[in-house]
């Protein structure tokens, strides 16, 4: 009865997200599936080739698109997949065997490439695994045991032409299938957010590095499938195949479809063998090889591509979250945060020197002071984004969570979508191979999340904005946002750096506002804010920083009455 009911809510939220575009993709695979039906095998083969590219296109879309990772080491992975099952079915292993072979290759590969470079800045990750692609292409024409040398390795038998056909359409479907899923994802939706503001990412406790890894694996493990069915359907493992310049054009696929959607390297697939008729004839009539014509017209593609901002043929849908009837997600109980003797130093300066306090639950802790003071710099060691090098933090068992000084929302994913992301750490049934199958268990834990996204966003006045891209709102709802998503990180402390720099009077008073109700439902807080009325009309305590030392701590009263700080950092203003 549960499997049933699954089926059945499966199948609505199915009908509820069909648009235009899924009917005509749905329409193109039943059509292109009975074209060996009106074609010779010589061109069911071709047609075959071309999609196994666009499989592997799809793969570097999880990387390229998904994550903003330029990975120029995709064709290295088809090669590595063609190579493990170049060698399986020379010795007879069945086609799906070496398929499954090929793959798990191409997904160690990735992840080593992934875990190796990661962390470079995209110029450098695009540059390295560019480095990788030669490596693994000299490797081949080098080591006549990997591939055979000049001569390859004969891949005799297998599937037919039209076989062939069949299995690179399903591939390119379950892989444009399993893009759609990991997309929509906890995982695809961090992914984007880190692709659009890291910082803002991490902030929200988003683990980059593991999830980009994640990804790059993925899409090596579908082009590695990619690579293992393909070498077969050649009849002979070629190290020619495999060069560089494979890299390169399914890069170019990629960026000319467009990364952001499933359908986008397919079609860029289809532009290419488009343009390689092109390339024929030019190369017939200047006299120049084929291969060259080709690289050179892929080359001139991807210049347009880059100098021209150019964003893919094939543009993102809006997306819907479609949110459950389930309860919502409880959050844990509150704890307070304490700092003991906490220091830190960067060279000869002293940003942080000894310095304790405590946020606790249902209070508001104001701390100011002189810009250079060492507040931003005490707000990321309580975060945990700076290691202390002396003293001790004490965190809140329900976790914390600090909003940057800069308004910092994640523009082309909507309010829901920015408490997805900061909820994430929070789920349970949402792992890579469980968002992968879209199981009921993953399916319910997203719908109640949606629906406790919606509910937050209601509470902080954007309700009415729950599916805009976030780019789009006015700073003040984006002010807003930013505190709805440290909220739905579910931590019971938040830090809050400068919520009202710039803002005019009125969106002050509806940042303040809602601080005051985050306070009042239990939450502690520390706001680092320059705005000394604003501090007066939110602060329960105030801490006073001068180079990176506490010099007052205390209620407003108190504090408002410190000759020395009134001397030294209030001066006329009074709080």
């Amino acid at each position: 009865m549960r499997t049933a009911a699954a089926l059945r809510d499966a199948g609505r939220d199915a009908l509820a997200l069909w648009r235009l575009r899924t009917t005509v993709g749905a329409l193109a695979l039943g059509i292109a599936a009975f074209a060996p039906l009106a074609a010779s095998d010589a061109r069911a083969a071709d047609l075959a080739g071309g999609l196994y590219l666009a499989a592997a296109a799809v793969g570097l879309a999880l990387a390229a698109g998904v994550a903003g990772l330029p990975c120029l080491a995709q064709g290295a992975f088809v090669a590595v997949g063609a190579v493990v099952s170049a060698h399986l079915l020379a010795h007879g292993t069945p086609t799906v065997l070496a398929a499954l072979a090929g793959g798990t290759a191409g997904v160690l590969a990735g992840g080593t490439v992934g875990i190796a470079f990661v962390r470079l800045p995209p110029a450098g990750f695009a540059a390295a695994t560019w480095i990788v692609s030669w490596l693994v292409a000299l490797a081949l024409q080098s080591l006549p045991w990997l591939l055979g040398g000049a001569q390859g390795i004969v891949v005799a038998g297998g599937p037919t032409p039209s076989q062939q056909y069949e299995l690179a359409l399903a591939l390119t479907a379950l892989s444009m299938l399993a893009y759609t899923a990991l997309a929509r994802a906890p995982i695809g939706l961090a992914l984007a957010a880190a692709r659009e503001r890291e910082a803002a990412a991490r902030a929200l406790g988003v683990r980059t590095a593991r999830l980009r890894v994640t990804v790059i694996a993925a899409g090596g493990g579908i082009a590695g499938v990619s690579g293992a069915l393909a070498v077969q359907l050649a009849g002979v493992g070629d190290p020619a195949s495999y060069g560089p310049f494979l890299s390169f054009k399914l890069l170019v696929v990629v960026l000319v479809g467009g990364g952001l959607a499933a359908f986008g390297a397919p079609v860029g697939v289809l532009v290419l063998g488009a343009l390689s008729l092109a390339a024929d004839a030019l190369g017939t009539l200047e006299h120049v090889a084929a291969s060259r014509a080709h690289e050179l017209l892929a080359a001139i593609m991807l210049l347009g591509v880059v100098s021209l901002g150019w964003e893919g043929i094939v543009r993102p849908a809006r997306r819907e979250r479609l949110g459950g009837d389930s309860a919502l997600p409880q959050r844990p109980e509150t704890a307070p945060l304490t700092a003991v003797d906490v220091g830190k130093s960067f060279g000869e300066l002293a940003a942080a020197t000894d310095v304790s306090l405590e946020v606790e639950p249902g209070r508001i802790t104001a701390l100011v002071g002189p810009n250079g003071s060492g507040k931003t710099t005490l707000l990321r060691l309580l975060a945990g984004t700076l290691v202390a090098d002396t003293g001790r933090i004490d965190r809140a068992e329900g976790g914390v969570a600090r909003t940057l000084q800069s308004t910092a929302v994640f523009p082309s994913l909507t309010p829901v979508e920015h408490l997805l992301v900061a909820s994430a750490a929070r789920r349970r049934r949402s792992g890579f191979l469980r968002s992968l199958l879209a199981t009921p268990l993953a399916r319910a834990e997203e719908g109640a999340f949606v629906a406790e996204a919606r509910h937050v966003l209601g509470q902080f006045g954007l309700a009415t904005q729950a599916d805009v891209p976030a780019g789009a709102l006015p700073v003040s709802d984006q002010r807003l946002l930013m505190l709805a998503a440290a909220y739905a990180t579910g931590a019971s402390i938040l830090l809050v750096d400068e919520p009202t720099a710039g803002a005019s009077t009125g969106e002050a008073r509806r940042v303040i506002a809602q601080l005051l109700r985050l306070r009042d439902q239990g939450l502690g807080l520390l706001v680092v804010e320059h705005n000394l009325g604003v501090v007066r009309n939110l602060a329960d305590r105030i801490i006073v920083l001068d180079a990176g030392r506490v010099v007052a701590d205390g209620p407003p009263d108190e504090v408002a009455a410190n000759e020395r700080v009134r001397a030294a950092y209030l001066g006329r203003q009074t709080l």
